[in-house]
């Protein structure tokens, strides 16, 4: 099966378990026997615990995504799946810890890196544990590192923005070329989106202006609405959520003000399909899966596992809009992937280093 049918089977597992439930449960952990893994049948069943980031499942984002992924793998290797859903991050510690003291899962994986400061101190503890992570990388020889580039992941983005922007002659674009972005923290991850979204913009023209503001949390739509609008009054005409839950507000606010606004992480067309143009995604669901598939193998292997738009890790994705975008501008978009994909063309990670990049490829 190519990874791309599986993505478009993990969505529609997505879609389907958020709207009638499943098997996978939340737990109350307790201490047990130790044991690792169940019997089923005689044979050893795959068990494996899910810690979500604090924005919690049902934010049709990044924990819905990898939820999906393990959803699949839950269905076709019929492991167990429990999982947890912490409020704040001091819960990280106490949960993880939890999970790894009950003995019996064979992985436990984080979606966040928020958690990555408690799963260096657990893993520490509990040196024949499996962990995973997303997102955070943690130098441990039990744990495995799932990270993206996020200049990369939103770098097509920006391409698509800059052009869009500069093209009065598509609906709902003013004669000012300036878009935003809103983040959900100010961290690493999510500075190095806001360069990539910059830079890509930048090439595309390098009179656009980018507005950036972030939330300071994953689940406050209330406040995303309230930036998204204030960057919408400063004369953007789009604006790139990339802040979980807290982007649903952006979404709501493009539908009333009657401007774009472009999901981040999943595809989020879906939302408003007449105001999101695309979105920047990731295959986060599909690695989830093969992490799942790789302990059931009896081949997963503990280190940092790093993807861009080389190794089909993240993408643009317009299926799904209603926004007419001339085929034109898609094209040059894609001239650009092209060139990202075949070392041509570097996507800068910080925001200080694109003024000098800029005058490196024009």
């Amino acid at each position: 099966m190519s990874k791309k049918v599986l993505s478009l089977i993990l969505v529609g597992l997505l879609m389907v378990s958020m709207l009638v439930g499943c098997n996978a449960k939340p737990v109350e952990l307790e201490e047990n026997n130790g044991s690792n893994g169940s019997e089923v049948e005689g044979e050893k069943k795959v068990k494996v615990g899910l810690v979500v980031g604090t924005g919690g499942l049902g934010d049709q984002n990044f924990n819905d995504i990898a939820y999906s992924g393990l959803k699949k793998a839950e269905e076709d290797f019929g492991i167990t799946l429990d999982y947890v859903e912490p409020q704040s991050v001091s819960d990280f510690e106490t949960f993880i810890t939890q999970f790894a003291q009950d003995g019996s899962y064979d992985l436990i994986t984080i979606v966040t890196n928020e958690a990555a400061s408690a799963l260096g101190k657990v893993a520490a503890q509990f040196p024949d544990q499996k962990f995973s992570i997303v997102d955070a990388q943690v130098d441990a020889p039990n744990v495995k590192s799932i990270l993206k580039d996020f200049s990369h992941m939103t770098f097509l983005n920006g391409v698509l923005a800059g052009l869009m922007t500069s093209d009065t002659s598509i609906d709902k674009v003013n004669p000012e070329k300036v878009i935003g972005i809103i983040t959900g923290l100010d961290i690493p991850n999510m500075r190095a989106a806001i360069a990539g979204y910059t830079a890509g913009a930048k090439y595309a023209d390098e009179e656009v202006e980018v507005l950036v503001g972030t939330v300071g949390s994953f689940g406050d739509p209330a406040k995303g609405k309230e930036l998204a609008k204030s960057q919408y009054g400063r004369k953007a005409d789009m604006i790139l959520q990339f802040a979980g839950g807290s982007g649903l507000g952006v979404i709501n606010e493009a539908q009333e003000s009657n401007l774009y606004a472009f999901g981040g992480a999943s595809n989020q067309s879906g939302l408003a399909p007449k105001n999101v143009p695309a979105s920047a995604t990731e295959n986060l669901a599909v690695r989830m899966y093969d992490d799942v598939k790789a302990i059931v193998e009896d081949t997963w292997k503990p280190g940092p596992e790093i993807g861009g738009l080389k190794e089909n890790a993240v993408d643009l994705d317009y299926e799904g809009s209603e926004v007419e975008i001339p085929q034109s501008i898609k094209d040059k978009v894609e001239e650009v992937r092209e060139k990202v994909i075949n070392g041509e063309l570097r996507v800068p990670g910080t925001v200080e280093e694109i003024q000098a990049w800029l005058k490196e490829v024009k």
